[in-house]
């Protein structure tokens, strides 16, 4: 408090006679007081910056070296103790409480009383009740997220959304069970946000009974101006927890927050925060800044003190902090940097300048559009608007006067009908719940009807896209006014409480006090506060700060430099202040998908969904599907440094090497040679296919591994933006102990099967000719989901596309060129009834292949097919061909032996069969049925044959059989034969004629038999004599491989698990029961890593081959008993959602201690295991060295 007896001589505040400078109600939500009881704590971990904050707008602690970490590695350091929000005010009044607040007045008189805030939450050095027990200062307020969520409202924690909508204007509620997005309902830009509101109602500071000076910020008035009463805290929410009763307290604001984290590479180390500070109260505020405040602690500090120094960039607007000798609490790798970018200041839109030199004066993110101006109208300086907005003077055009930087793009009405068509851009003009016609989520048009009505729309805190408040352009900002270090911030100084003094400090340079500190350089302990300001913020008023939090690997010996440099930083600032100029929008990933995992013996069965191939969007790219492949990551520890090996430029370990990488067949693979994040380039994959699932068979059982599925897009070259992929989130608390997992995570530990678990798997029952090639393999992946017992049928769909005779009345039924375009597969125990189809439209083409010659789209021969989950089960299979080829393995003598030849026809393709040449009994013969050439024959080779030259009524001591087919007597079709009379002699000669196979058709209407076509020929030319040639009952098989026909089928039946324990088994897999390692030397694989700096790893050893329930006794040589272990590996006893045990784990950990919690002794132990359902025991030892 501060008595005025002198005349203020510079006010920065001029008056101004635009409606939308002038005071107002306030029209956003009515919220009630903030309370204590609904502070809620949140992690912001969607990239490598992992951040704790408070929804009281405190980020991170001074507590653990776990509430901010960079990177989120193994490698990761504390970099600060600690960031909030300054928000400064003076206020003026008369006769001790009346509130004064024009400008002028203010300037003219020297008897008003002047009262000074900071409004903030912290951890230290706030105001409060002369009891201790209320902080006067910035509480959150109910409404805004799940009273019964943990943390505060979260984009990807639906459960932690306020069930029945998100508080808008008054009273209303909007939006149930979709996010209440920056940009609309269910719009998320960023990969993870977060969501709060503040207010400053509790800080009783100038109200109490004792103070002189009052000001009461939210009176009711009545119609004659007359004070009917104040708004009390409890009046909104009766059930309010402190300080029920008391006038509504601060200066009356409301702040609304959200943080924004991207994962894509080039700013995954990096945090936005956004603030908006409204004027909620009955009166102007004539004076405010804004501000922020952090305490530095690179690389965590110690009790001796911590050695960070600092620089502060002007050109940047960014401080950035660095450990001086590179040596972090705890040891390890060298700490980064820490930067602090100022993004977005207040805007003063009635001072008559152009604050922030963009060619517009006075612009503003609250003004309503009400008339199409022309293209120069509103630009007060053509050259700095254009290189301001990137924009060449043919760009301008007609806009609407709200719309100052002419960036809302209009709906394109092309065939000016009035009303929105499919395939019509709709630009900007989406209504104000930010959602089209090409968004997922569009349910119609706006009720209110502002979509598709050619005018940018808004009210309190809602816009449409590139327009008022969405627009951060739209704002003559005022810019950073003030940067200073703090060596002494308590209350009585420059702490958050200490409100005159922070005053004076950001609002009044001196020569003693200037306005921006750029270096500090000596080793010492010290927080930042930088402030905007002064601005007046007008009753019903909303205005911002944000800032970004950034951090890098630097060169120490760079930072430490005259020059400070820090490249890597440098360049991360440039692409987060180009992510803020686009209104917080940046390239996102695709949707993310579900991960599940099933743990096997040696292996682990992963499989996800299709969510994201199919129903992603790009909103940068007009709201295409940009999808492009997946990728799994694989880690024994829950930062994932195992696959973060992929080094930049500056040799900082920035991505992650995948295990498995699929991606769609699209002809976009290898490195994307675009948006290069310093000097890496995004492997996008090499056109293998998508599929949904993957079998590890490299991990250990009794490790606990960490799975990670991303689907990624392929970025958006024209503006060079490198692809993204999903986040993850994996939360830790500072016992390392896992809180909570993001649907795309997976942890598993593979095991033994416990002793007497039924086996599973899956037998071929039976197979026709073609089906015996492709080599089928029935994975059974979700052993919850396999129907025990059940015989399936694997069939093809057969797609004809030509045939050798075109004449369908002598066509041969088995005169078909085909191939398979769908994937078929029935349950036969369910009565045939059909559980997967696939065609080549639903796992994006991955099983399929074009082959352009034929014109057709087939089922593919170059690579293995994989199916989708069905019923638990994946197919996998390789088919030989996908046109048809001889089966040279499966061709020759099956019985005998002679040196024939087999000269196929060129026709072959069309009759791909399997064939037996039969030799008859003695005086057994078959005659040739054709008796008539019609037509054209033609030999093995295609030449055509005069009908002359052919033998019709030849009987052959051997037939032809078509074994892939029944006739209607249920008997192998026999083939048809001809004496193709090389010679030319009349008679047929062995040595010299060839036979000629093929089909033949009765023609009832001629009465005749006609020849259908040659298949192949056989002639003898190569056997030395008649005693070589074949013998009675000899045979020879001719074979093509072949794809299925209507006729082709795989039968196969599944075994799945069943409830009843095989007690026999039991007792002969508890002999196997090993205890592992044996002996324990100091350590091993199942050990995970940690990252504190105790490094107070968890010590255990492994139980294998142990009944799914049973008690393990652990004794010494003596007999002493030091443990006992109950086991109950089931469903049922699962501890998580993320838990994977069973009933077929066959094993157990064991933490080396004893019953009372005591490190056992170095040692021989003995075990003794019972199996609770048989009684039966197994009894061994074990060594313990340390």
């Amino acid at each position: 408090m501060r008595k005025t007896k002198f005349l203020i001589l510079i006010i920065s505040i001029l008056i101004s006679s635009n409606v939308y400078s002038q005071s107002r109600p306030y029209e956003g939500p009515d919220d009630p007081a903030g309370d204590i009881a609904a502070e809620r704590t949140g992690w912001m971990n969607g990239n490598r910056v992992l951040m704790f904050y408070r929804n009281t707008t405190e980020i991170a602690d001074h507590v653990s070296w776990f509430v901010n970490k960079w990177p989120n590695t193994l490698e990761g350091t504390k970099m600060h103790d600690g960031i909030c929000l300054l928000l400064g005010a003076r206020v003026f009044v008369e006769n001790d409480s009346i509130p004064v607040t024009d400008p002028a007045e203010i300037a003219s008189r020297t008897d008003l009383d002047t009262l000074y805030y900071c409004q903030s939450s912290y951890r230290e050095h706030m105001d409060k009740n002369n009891a201790g027990t209320v902080e006067w200062g910035l509480y959150p307020v109910f409404g805004y997220f799940n009273e019964q969520s943990e943390t505060p409202a979260m984009s990807n924690l639906p459960e932690s959304w306020p069930p029945l909508g998100w508080p808008a204007a008054g009273n209303e509620l909007i939006w149930p069970k979709e996010w209440n997005g920056r940009f609309g309902r269910g719009v998320t830009k960023a990969d993870l946000e977060c969501f709060f509101v503040v207010n400053d109602a509790q800080d009783q500071e100038y109200l109490g009974p004792n103070a002189p000076l009052k000001y009461f910020p939210r009176r009711i008035y009545g119609s004659d101006g007359t004070i009917i009463s104040d708004l009390r805290i409890g009046d909104k929410k009766s059930d309010v927890t402190i300080q029920r009763g008391m006038p509504s307290g601060g200066i009356g604001i409301r702040v609304q927050v959200r943080g924004f984290q991207w994962s894509n590479p080039a700013v995954q180390d990096a945090i936005f925060w956004e603030y908006g500070i409204a004027n909620v109260s009955e009166y102007d505020i004539p004076g405010m800044y804004f501000g922020m405040y952090t305490d530095n602690a690179v690389g965590g500090e110690s009790s001796e003190g911590a050695d960070d120094i600092a620089f502060f960039n002007k050109e940047l607007n960014m401080c950035y902090s660095w450990d001086l000798d590179g040596i972090p609490v705890g040891g390890g790798k060298e700490p980064g940097v820490y930067g602090l970018a100022f993004l977005e200041s207040p805007g003063v839109a009635d001072d008559g300048e152009d604050n922030d030199n963009d060619g517009l004066t006075d612009e503003k993110r609250d003004n309503d559009a009400t008339q199409k101006i022309g293209p120069y109208e509103g630009i007060t300086n053509l050259a700095d608007f254009l290189k301001f907005y990137s924009l060449k003077e043919s760009d301008l055009k007609e806009h609407w006067d709200a719309d100052e930087d002419q960036d809302w793009q209009d709906w394109n009405d092309a065939n000016g009908n009035g009303k929105y068509d499919d395939g019509e851009e709709i630009g900007d003009d989406v209504g104000l719940d930010g959602v089209g016609p090409v968004d997922l989520n569009y349910f119609g048009p706006d009720a209110d009807g502002t979509e598709a009505n050619h005018k940018p729309d808004r009210k309190e805190g809602i816009a449409e896209p590139n327009f008022a408040e969405t627009d951060v352009s739209e704002s003559d900002m005022l810019g950073l006014t003030s940067f200073k270090y703090i060596f002494n911030w308590g209350r009585d100084f420059y702490g958050v409480g200490g409100d005159e003094n922070l005053w004076h400090l950001h609002t009044e340079p001196t020569e003693t006090n200037p306005q921006f500190a750029e270096a500090q350089m000596e080793p010492r302990n010290f927080v930042e506060q930088f402030a905007s300001g002064v601005f007046e913020l007008k009753k019903g008023q909303t205005e911002r700060i944000s800032m970004s939090e950034l951090h890098a690997y630097e060169n120490l010996a760079g930072l430490n430099s005259d020059t400070h440099d820090a490249p890597a930083l440098f360049e991360l600032k440039r692409i987060v202040q180009a992510i803020y100029e686009t209104d917080y929008r940046f390239a996102q990933p695709p949707l993310m998908p579900t991960l599940v995992a099933n743990p096997s013996d040696s292996k682990v069965y992963l499989s996800w969904d299709d969510r994201a191939d199919k129903f992603t969007r790009e909103s940068f790219a007009k709201n295409i599907n940009d999808f492009e492949g997946y990728k799994l990551f694989r880690s024994t520890e829950p930062y994932f440094a195992d696959p973060t090996i992929i080094t930049d430029g500056y040799g900082t370990p920035t991505l992650k090497k995948a295990i498995y990488q699929c991606d769609l067949i699209d002809d976009k693979y290898g490195f994307a040679n675009y948006g290069e994040i310093n000097g890496i380039q995004y492997y996008l994959g090499n056109d293998k296919g998508i599929t949904h699932s993957f079998i590890d068979n490299t991990v250990q059982n009794g490790r606990t591994y960490y799975y990670v599925l991303v689907a990624y897009d392929y970025g958006l070259p024209d503006r060079n933006i490198s692809p993204s992929e999903n986040i993850f989130v994996l939360e830790i608390d500072e016992n390392e102990e896992i809180k909570r997992i993001s649907k795309n995570v997976a942890i598993v530990q593979p095991h033994q099967l416990s002793a007497g678990y039924p086996s599973e798997g899956a037998s071929i029952e039976g197979m026709t000719d073609a089906a015996q090639n492709i080599n089928l393999q029935v994975d059974l992946f979700d052993p919850n989901k396999i129907k025990n017992g059940h015989t399936y049928k694997l069939k093809m769909n057969v797609v004809e596309f030509g045939h050798a005779e075109t004449d369908t009345k002598i066509q041969s039924p088995y005169d078909i060129r085909y191939y398979n375009n769908e994937i078929q597969v029935y349950d036969v125990t369910m009565g045939d009834s059909l559980v997967y189809l696939e065609t080549k439209n639903d796992v994006s083409g991955s099983n399929f292949d074009s082959l352009e010659a034929q014109g057709i789209v087939a089922l593919t021969s170059e690579r293995e097919i994989v199916t989708e989950l069905f019923e638990g089960l994946r197919l996998r299979m390789k088919m030989p061909t996908v046109l048809p080829r001889i089966n040279w393995d499966n061709t020759g003598w099956v019985d005998g032996s002679s040196a024939i030849n087999i000269n196929l026809s060129q026709k072959y393709q069309y009759f791909p069969w399997h064939y037996e040449i039969i030799w008859n009994d003695p005086g057994v013969y078959d005659t040739t049925r054709t008796n008539l050439i019609l037509k054209k024959l033609e030999d093995h080779q295609g030449y055509e044959i005069d009908k002359d030259n052919t033998l019709l009524d030849h009987k052959f001591n051997f037939h032809v059989i078509n074994k892939t087919f029944l006739d209607s007597t249920g008997n192998y079709p026999k083939m048809d034969l001809i004496v193709q009379d090389v010679n030319e002699n009349g008679v047929y000669d062995w040595k010299e004629d060839h036979i000629l196979v093929g089909d033949s058709r009765y023609v009832e209407r001629l009465k005749v038999t006609l020849w259908s076509g040659t298949i192949f020929s056989i002639d003898f030319r190569s056997v030395a004599n008649e005693d070589q040639l074949p013998k009675p009952n000899d045979v020879y098989r001719l074979d093509f491989y072949r794809t299925f026909h209507h006729s082709d089928s795989l039968m196969f039946n599944v075994t799945g698990l069943t409830e009843e324990l095989d007690e026999k088994k039991l007792a002969e897999d508890m002999d196997e029961i090993k205890v592992v390692p044996n002996p324990y030397v100091v350590t091993n694989t199942m050990e995970g890593a940690v990252a504190n700096w105790q490094r107070n790893q968890k010590r255990q050893i492994m139980f294998t081959h142990i009944p799914a329930q049973c008690k393990i006794s652990i004794f010494t040589l003596s007999g002493i008993l030091v443990d006992e272990i109950e086991v109950n590996n089931s469903v049922s006893g699962r501890e998580n959602s993320w838990d994977l045990n069973s009933e077929a784990n066959g094993t157990v950990h064991w933490d080396l201690r004893s019953s009372e919690g005591l490190e056992i002794a170095a040692g021989y132990y003995l075990y003794h295991v019972e199996s609770k359902k048989t009684g039966d025991v197994k009894i061994g030892k074990f060594a313990i060295i340390k």
